[in-house]
């Protein structure tokens, strides 16, 4: 769950005063760009901007298992996925009666004491997860998501991200915080928070949504919310106008939360709980391209 928080000019210390007002332009894009994203993906989120054709997939968990511990990539890029619990949270592969699996997440939410039931995902490594040219290159994340009972209102439910919210540190993050679908995007100084829907929309409890992020240039971003089963579009696209620099995080992708630690809840842990399927990461065609 993002916030942004103000009111520490009262107590620079040992920040200083140009550390302490970087802090406040980056809050300050923050709240501006968050702000406008809802009107900006209203006005054109319905206009004509198509997702581009993917320039090359880096990951991809079609909800196989490889053993207990480990997810499989099917990119063929070796990116295996390492799962780790916590509480007596699992992630287990779910076959369909179609036999395409999925994977499934610690049911339920604990908002009250610890223990509670944790479980993520790390891709082996996550170096390949950014895009290229210094970072200012398209690319698109997304995954396959069902709710099976209503998301708690009090803590955030990630479902794939690299880098964390603050500022002076760079992030590509989706999560359905209280049941909405929203992409975050931050350069480390520019941040961009782009909900899918008007105010109020959720997904709808125990059906699929395909809910995928796109950079589709230095300043276009993109949400958008689709049938996985059959590639029509459940929502309009939403998009935003947000000029950045590169995004390259740091660090380690992490799917379905933000860390395993027991003697924290949901709130500081943001577990997602339900379905995941078709998690992907991956760069697009170059704006030159036709498409």
């Amino acid at each position: 769950m993002d916030e942004c928080r103000s009111g520490f000019l009262s107590d620079v210390g040992p920040l200083g005063f140009h550390d302490a007002m970087n802090r406040v332009r980056f809050i300050r894009n923050f709240v501006a760009i968050a702000a406008a994203a809802v009107a900006a993906s209203l006005a054109i989120g319905s206009g004509a901007l198509a997702a581009p054709p993917w320039g090359g997939i880096e990951l991809r968990y079609a909800g196989g298992l490889l053993d207990p511990a480990r997810v499989a990539d099917s990119s063929g890029n070796g990116l295996h996925g390492i799962v780790s619990t916590g509480g007596g949270g699992t992630v287990t592969s779910v076959r369909r009666s179609s036999g395409d699996a999925f994977l499934r997440f610690p049911g339920g939410s604990c908002t009250a004491a610890p223990p509670c039931p944790q479980a993520i995902i790390t891709p082996a490594a996550s170096t390949t997860l950014v895009p290229g040219d210094q970072g200012t290159a398209r690319f698109a994340y997304g995954a396959d998501i069902r709710l099976a009972e209503p998301p708690s209102p009090l803590a955030g439910m990630n479902v794939f991200q690299f880098g964390a919210a603050a500022d002076g540190i760079s992030q590509w993050k989706l999560q359905v915080d209280g049941g909405r679908p929203s992409c975050r995007w931050s350069d480390g100084v520019t941040a961009l928070l782009l909900p899918a829907g008007r105010d109020g929309f959720a997904l709808t409890i125990g059906r699929w949504y395909r809910v995928s992020c796109w950079r589709l240039s230095r300043s276009v971003f993109q949400i958008r919310v689709d049938d996985p089963a059959t590639g029509r579009r459940i929502l309009p696209p939403g998009v935003a106008i947000a000029p950045m620099d590169g995004i390259v995080p740091t660090g380690q992708a992490v799917i379905g939360g933000k860390r395993i630690r027991d003697t924290q809840s949901d709130v500081d842990t943001d577990q997602f709980h339900g379905d995941l399927d078709n998690i992907v990461f991956g760069r697009l065609v170059p704006p030159s391209a036709r498409w």
